[in-house]
């Protein structure tokens, strides 16, 4: 640090503050699949970083506004959540909160879990890693993050309000999309709908044919992977 000029000197704090992957461990049993790497998103809630897991799901890890940092479906206000540890009011980071992860489970019942560990590691610039990265900013682009956005989009998909959707439903929806202008032509493409549609029930879902309104949000995702 003596060698460089006061312009450098100026710079490098923001090399050093620039957010990090986190990697999440240990746990075992119900919720399991929160072990991942999360990468830094472009985007922040309640001003300060987000990130999202690697594997093409909806896991994110972000903090409430409030007290803590928890690992959730979706970004919102993280009340339901699948682990979560108490923060300081300056926490911008989650792996040096002194907190055991709270989780859920079997039973319902929320506990400190000693074996989920929680740390900073480099973030990944594979391309498989980047491409994942771009869905979420693809998905934004289109009104598919806001929790607004989705209650109307799934209202109109679930028209008859018995919380279940077929495929021949998922399929009218995108297709009417795509004609009206609000979506891209690309996205009407059968084979990749299939694949979507296969992946949300038998591996998001609870395998059933039927995509739920908790694996809403899972599919759209899915519908903008494998296009």
């Amino acid at each position: 640090l003596a060698q460089t000029n006061a312009e450098e000197r100026d710079f490098l704090p923001l090399i050093f503050s620039m957010p990090t992957a986190i990697k999440i461990s240990g746990r075992t049993g119900k919720n399991a699949f929160i072990n991942d790497v999360y990468e830094p998103m472009q985007v922040q809630h309640h001003n300060r970083p987000c990130w999202v897991a690697r594997a093409v799901a909806s896991r994110y890890l972000f903090h409430t506004g409030k007290s803590r940092w928890v690992i959730s479906k979706q970004i919102d206000d993280g009340s339901k959540c699948w682990a979560y540890v108490e923060a300081p009011e300056s926490s911008q980071d989650p792996s040096s909160c002194p907190s055991g992860w709270q989780c859920a489970g079997q039973d319902g019942s929320w506990a400190v879990d000693s074996a989920v560990k929680c740390v900073a590691v480099p973030a990944d610039h594979d391309k498989f890693v980047q491409l994942r990265m771009s869905l979420d900013a693809e998905m934004r682009q289109y009104g598919l993050v806001e929790m607004s956005s989705l209650k109307e989009l799934w209202k109109r998909l679930d028209f008859n309000g018995n919380g279940i959707v077929s495929l021949a439903e998922i399929d009218k929806l995108v297709v009417e999309m795509v004609a009206g202008g609000t979506w891209p032509a690309w996205l009407n493409n059968k084979p990749a709908l299939m694949r979507a549609y296969k992946k949300t029930i038998l591996k998001d879902g609870d395998g059933d044919d039927w995509v739920q309104k908790r694996e809403f949000h899972a599919l759209l995702l899915n519908i903008f992977w494998f296009n």
